[in-house]
């Protein structure tokens, strides 16, 4: 993605393709892989080539005819490009009368009394991406700028910015605990400061990295990984991990949680996430559609949503599992009623399909392994026509509820927000009004493409959230492959996959995006737009290390000729984009290196758990840089280099 600010996910090589939404296996072991020193066959890539007569001609996409598609419009392509989605946030005044916006688009936070419908705006410095907010109860809001590695504190009289505090490198959720502040941080980092402008960040703990939403659950906190959907509990008072949970695979087909994308209060003690489910089983990647599902649920990738409850016993942390929300593509927010009697959960990846709900209200959040459709609306020969609850103008990123029980929509492209005018948020009767916001464009037909449901129920973002990686190796046709990053890692860099055996994006555009996830055919100027948004996501800012000399020892070590990794790994993006054999199953792609701490298991099927994993015995050996007879310490110097790029 092209934004100039922010990161966040998948794909160089197999990654936009086969990792971007393909069904899956998160362990490489029931995989079959290539015999040692065979090369990996390439695939058949529509269009390119000696295989243009296979190309998909123009018209319709794969999943059936009767499928919703979105509407990209007339092509346009940002010189600075919009965010990935999944930042922007909405919170309330206690009264439920005025509704704080957190706008990525445009580096701004909005102050909206719902009342009046007057809008005012705090201007944020360029780059800064406002995500995460909260309330303090002292007229005061505080905003997480999760490129800018700081908390802002706004005074919401005079909606002004009265302070920016560092935390760490790299933001992400934020939550209140009385007089107490306390933020999660992509590097590990758990950070306290007090709510008091004046007061300085604490370090509270360091751990496991990519953490993403934090809440308060009595003497502990609850927090959420993006990838994997875990979801730690750790001690308040020092920082320490408790315990762990994660969601169970579901019943015999093996489907298993990842991508947390939003995790909030329960309202009984715990926290609430949304994420995502991904089936391990084999996918045919020859076959149409192969990731793509015309049923609400049931495809490679759908969404759930999970309660997890701290026990007063003991330390454990018990998930509850709730029934799979059928269509919500992209669940980028989830908000719970005062009452707690529903739910709302947005489905961005529907914003550019209007037939598609964007906002899903759940009266009843059920249990077990039930697919719960979206309520649907049909005329007499069966077609779609709408959602249950009318549509909302614009792509819907942020959702809250009004102490009345009513429904406040925050919408980025255009901005706005959405009331509905009635108590009771079922009323068939009653419409969205709608709070304009202005502010410039940011629509950009590649942030569109990657970002929607492409009437498969399944988006590019589903498997690149925020541009990364999920962190998963998924079983392609038998073949495990690891999916890669986006995050700085595209530009410059082609051929891509593993196989360096996708020469452009269009390849994307025709094999993964029209043939494997049931999407429209994109005409030259759609795939341009898409090469240009995806090639500029920027890289993840990554935590520096505690110890600068070993990441001083190791980048030498990096670079002497005696162990040879600057060989292969060299210039801006630190690869050489040729395809080696280094001892580990075959000959592929030299990936790059930007923002490796992130994006464990590494290897081109995920063998190595960690960075340490891939100095062992799977790494390769001397074919992958000399380094059997580096000692301990050198080793770990040598990561904590590789952590630092």
């Amino acid at each position: 993605m092209p934004s100039a600010s922010r990161p966040r996910f998948a794909s160089r090589s197999l990654v936009i393709a086969a990792v971007i939404v393909a069904a899956c296996d998160s362990s490489p072991s029931p995989v079959s892989t290539e015999v040692e020193g065979e090369q990996e066959p390439s695939l058949l890539f529509p269009g390119e080539g000696p295989g243009r007569e296979n190309a998909p001609p123009p018209g319709p996409g794969m999943v059936g005819p009767g499928s919703p598609r979105p509407d990209f419009g007339a092509t346009v392509t940002q010189a600075n490009a919009p965010p990935s989605l999944g930042g922007a946030s909405l919170v309330l005044s206690d009264d439920g009368n005025v509704a704080f916006a957190t706008d990525p688009d445009r580096d701004r936070v909005a102050v909206v009394d719902l009342t009046t419908k007057r809008a005012r705006f705090v201007r944020l410095q360029v780059g800064d991406e406002p995500g995460r907010i909260v309330t303090d109860g002292s007229k005061r809001v505080h905003v997480v700028l999760d490129r800018a590695g700081s908390v802002a504190t706004i005074d919401s009289a005079s909606a002004t910015v009265i302070a920016r505090r560092a935390v760490c490198a790299a933001p992400q959720g934020i939550a209140r605990d009385g007089s107490t502040l306390y933020v999660a941080c992509t590097g590990g980092e758990i950070v306290s400061l007090p709510t008091n402008p004046t007061g300085s960040p604490t370090v509270l703990a360091r751990g496991e990295r990519d953490l993403r939403d934090i809440v308060i659950a009595g003497d502990s906190l609850l927090v959420s990984r993006l990838r994997s959907a875990e979801v730690l509990r750790i001690r308040k008072v020092d920082g320490a991990l408790v315990s762990r949970a994660v969601r169970p695979r579901l019943g015999f087909e093996r489907v298993e949680p990842f991508v947390a994308w939003r995790m909030v209060p329960s309202g009984s003690g715990g926290a609430m996430v949304v994420h995502q489910m991904a089936r391990a089983a084999q996918v045919d990647v020859q076959a149409p559609n192969a990731y793509a599902s015309e049923q609400p649920c049931g495809g490679s990738v759908d969404t759930a949503i999970t309660s997890f409850e701290p026990t007063s016993s003991s330390d454990a942390l018990v998930p509850v599992p709730h029934t799979l929300i059928g269509e919500a593509v992209v669940p980028v927010d989830i908000a719970r009623s005062p009452s707690g009697r529903q739910w709302a959960v947005i489905a961005a990846g529907n914003g550019h399909t209007a037939s598609l709900p964007q906002v899903h209200l759940i009266k009843a959040l059920g249990s077990g392994e039930a697919c719960q459709a979206p309520l649907r609306k049909f005329d007499s020969n069966g077609t779609r026509i709408g959602a249950g609850l009318g549509a909302v103008d614009g792509q819907a990123v942020a959702v809250a509820f009004r102490p009345n029980e009513s429904i406040v929509v925050f919408t980025r492209e255009p901005a706005a927000l959405h009331l509905r005018t009635t108590d009771d948020p079922w009323s068939s009767t009653k419409r969205w009004e709608k709070i304009p916001l202005g502010g410039e464009s940011r629509e950009d037909t590649g942030h569109a493409i990657f970002h929607s449901n492409t009437g498969g129920n399944v988006a590019c973002v589903s498997c690149h959230p925020g541009g990364g990686d999920d962190g998963r190796v998924w079983n392609l046709s038998n073949v495990a492959r690891r999916t890669q990053s986006l995050q700085g890692t595209l530009e410059g860099t082609a051929p891509y996959h593993w196989g360096g055996d996708a020469p452009t994006i269009a390849t994307f555009a025709s094999e993964v995006f029209v043939k494997r996830m049931g999407g429209q055919f994109l005409d030259a100027p759609q795939v341009n737009a898409l090469d240009s948004w995806i090639t500029r996501i920027p890289a993840p800012i990554v935590s520096p290390p505690i110890d600068d000399a070993a990441r001083l020892r190791g980048k030498a070590l990096f670079e002497s000729a005696s162990v040879g990794c600057s060989g292969c790994h060299s210039g801006a993006k630190l690869t050489n984009n040729e395809s080696v054999d280094v001892g580990t199953g075959g000959t592929f792609q030299v990936p790059s290196l930007l923002g490796l701490a992130l994006r464990a298991p590494y290897l081109h099927d995920g063998r190595a758990a960690t960075l340490l994993d891939r100095f062992g015995a799977v790494g390769g050996g001397d074919d992958h840089g000399s380094t059997a007879d580096l000692t301990t310490a050198q080793v770990n110097d040598l990561i904590t280099y590789l952590e630092s790029l």
